[in-house]
């Protein structure tokens, strides 16, 4: 018999000078020690962080019970996972986001003409970790992908051509180029219609300044609608055969995108309409822009967020066994199952928490806005309103996720076991659904639970008011 020699590579060790050197291992501990040193010398030296920023569910200056547990929690949380990296102003806080989500999207286009196949490269937030390894002396990880497609032999289809009339998996070509074109488009017009939001953006005349503002603001609308459009109609033909619990999620992630829309284009109108210099004008312009800039963070977080999770499970997992690594690196389960190594039908489980990480970024960068100074302290008060809900939205996640992670990682276990022993049919059934079952649980939690914070009983009247506006409500604005 000819000996199987498992083609994932062995997990690297902490402990090891070559795994940690020669193989390059170092680059995990050159980035935890970069994100310390930024952490430090922002808190320490930078003076634009606003000191009194404390957690939403308590007010030092009213007397109340500071000792409790949860909120000094939250309080040293954000003090040191936050707050340093809150930005100055909002327009640099988008060019940051806008340059990294960009960088590490190019490559899968880059993939697809040169390696003639659909992949997400992870060389992007990977390379200068291993370019400093290199500078030490020391190697570097390879920068694996996570595939998508096989070979790809013919160029891509015209971009708004009709899909082939072929088998789903074939056209998988034709879904991808269009997805992540429409995808990149709308990554610009977002980015551009934020980054301008001041005035002196478009123009230097507030009047002209906002009306060219709600045009584009149309415009981007309309990328932003056939996106989203786009993406829930690949979510419905599936194209890569994903699991019932992960297309649940990207539905979820559409459902999202058409919400907060609703919420963007209710503060918009409600700002449009506000008495001049007013309270209610200038609460209602920092909800909507608050609104929007997360508006713009989850519908393009195909193109940013989902692949910073990806990479950085990716780099978690070369510390772990192959079969753990399987779990959470959809790159180690998409690249060897089709091998025969690892088990194609789980790579589900990796997916989810790409997800769930990818969650974990939007909140953070969400509260990084919220932690922006805001001068006006009645705003600022309806701003932690928002601020009070993810926390409480954070918290329900990782409670629930503290049950689901164990049973989606003994999966496997319980499966092996189920299949030596004989039990009742209904009880089976149970064990061997437990992990998908949590996870379909927590794509809830992830995706559908937002809808319950909001009520839009008049949601046709927002809609109608920020595509139609009136010329006075433009003028006053």
């Amino acid at each position: 018999d000819v000996e199987v020699i498992d083609p994932r590579p062995p997990a690297l060790s902490l402990t090891s000078l070559e795994d940690m050197c020669t193989e390059g291992g170092i680059t995990f501990v050159i980035f935890i020690v970069s994100v310390g040193i930024y952490m430090f010398m922002r808190k320490t030296l930078a003076k634009n962080i606003d000191r009194s920023v404390t957690n939403p569910f308590y007010d030092k200056g009213e007397g109340n019970d500071q000792t409790k547990f949860f909120p000094r929690m939250l309080e040293k949380f954000e003090g040191m996972f936050i707050l340093p990296f809150v930005p100055k102003e909002l327009d640099s806080f988008i060019m940051w986001i806008f340059f990294w989500f960009f960088i590490t999207t190019m490559p899968m286009a880059i993939n697809r003409y040169y390696k003639k196949r659909w992949e997400n490269d992870v060389f992007a937030l990977q390379g200068p970790f291993n370019l400093i390894s290199h500078v030490m002396g020391c190697g570097m990880l390879n920068t694996t992908a996570i595939p998508y497609t096989e070979v790809l032999e013919n160029n891509p289809p015209p971009l708004f051509s009709q899909p082939p009339p072929t088998e789903k998996y074939e056209r998988i070509d034709w879904f991808i180029f269009f997805h992540l074109s429409i995808g990149m488009l709308w990554l610009c017009a977002g980015f551009l219609q934020i980054y301008k939001n001041k005035v002196g953006g478009w123009s230097s005349n507030r009047e002209e300044h906002w009306d060219i503002h709600r045009k584009f603001g149309k415009l981007g609308f309309g990328i932003s609608f056939l996106h989203t459009l786009m993406m829930t109609y690949i979510t419905w033909e599936n194209p890569l055969n994903q699991s019932t619990a992960i297309k649940l999620g990207y539905l979820g992630m559409a459902l999202q995108s058409v919400r907060l829309f609703l919420k963007g284009a209710k503060y918009a109108s409600a700002t449009a309409r506000s008495p001049k210099d007013s309270f209610e004008k200038k609460k209602n312009m920092k909800l909507h822009e608050m609104t929007m800039v997360e508006f713009w963070v989850k519908t393009i977080r195909g193109s940013g967020t989902i692949r910073i999770s990806a990479w950085f499970l990716w780099f978690v997992g070369q510390f772990l066994p192959p079969d753990t690594r399987d779990v959470i690196d959809r790159s180690c389960c998409q690249t060897f199952a089709k091998d025969g190594f690892g088990d194609a039908s789980d790579c589900w489980k990796p997916v989810f928490f790409n997800h769930f990480t990818m969650n974990f970024i939007n909140d953070w960068l969400e509260l990084l806005y919220i932690d922006m100074r805001i001068e006006d302290e009645k705003v600022k008060a309806e701003v932690y309103k928002e601020k009070k809900k993810i926390w409480v939205k954070f918290a329900l996640r990782m409670v629930f996720f503290t049950f689901a992670a164990p049973l989606i990682f003994a999966d496997r276990f319980i499966e092996s076991w189920l299949d030596s022993v004989n039990l009742p049919y209904y009880f089976e059934f149970i064990l061997r659904n437990m992990a998908e079952g949590a996870t379909a649980v927590m794509i809830f939690l992830l995706f559908y639970f937002d809808i319950f914070f909001d009520r839009y009983e008049d949601w046709l009247i927002p809609v109608l008011g920020f595509l139609l506006p009136d010329e006075k409500a433009v003028k006053e604005d």
